[in-house]
């Protein structure tokens, strides 16, 4: 596949708008030791050069932060047909948060070791599920956060701050009279 100079600008600034979370607080001598290590936005678009398409689904067993599934459906795929597995329990939710808002469901998101064949089971969805989903994130002690998320697009992302949380929870339950699956990621 030929990755346009749009898409690669596209799939950099993406990256660029996450980079200050994408290790959740580690500096280098701490991911070192957990071999922990990047997969910066010229290796991923050089790792997407090497598919053909996007008819599939994407799989990234060493997931991270979400480098490589989250230039994937920039350049095209699927995200509701895209998958990661994560072992370090506070990149996966940073993951979770950072997929959910280009589309990809957060149960599709799993913490878990790639070495072990039960992380790969992941749980089925139902027409509804992949259709419409809202996620509900701690940002920090002080802040929460609310994506909605339909057909796989971002319709609406709100702040809130622990004052508000009244109003959030208001939100909620109508989202859920909706049908609409909520996912909690603290």
């Amino acid at each position: 596949m030929i990755v346009s100079d749009d898409i690669k600008a596209k799939i950099q600034a993406e990256y660029d708008s996450w980079k200050d979370k994408l290790w959740a607080g580690k500096d280098k001598a701490a991911r070192a030791k957990l071999g922990q290590f990047a997969t910066p936005p010229p290796l991923t678009i050089k790792m997407l050069e090497k598919f053909n398409n996007f008819g599939g689904s994407v799989l990234d067993p060493c997931l991270g932060a979400g480098n490589l599934i989250a230039a994937a459906i920039i350049a095209g795929a699927d995200p509701s047909k895209c998958y990661g597995i994560e072992l370090d329990q506070v990149v996966h939710k940073v993951a979770q948060m950072r997929l959910a808002k280009l589309g990809v469901p957060p149960w599709h998101i799993k913490q878990g070791d790639a070495l072990d064949p039960s992380s790969y089971e992941f749980e089925e969805d139902d027409a509804n599920d992949t259709k419409q989903f809202a996620v509900v994130a701690k940002v920090n002690n002080k802040e929460l956060k609310l994506l909605i998320i339909s057909k796989s697009k971002l319709i609406k992302e709100v702040d809130f701050n622990k004052e508000s949380t009244e109003k959030l929870k208001q939100i909620i339950l109508k989202l859920k009279a909706k049908g609409i699956k909520i996912v909690k990621i603290v």
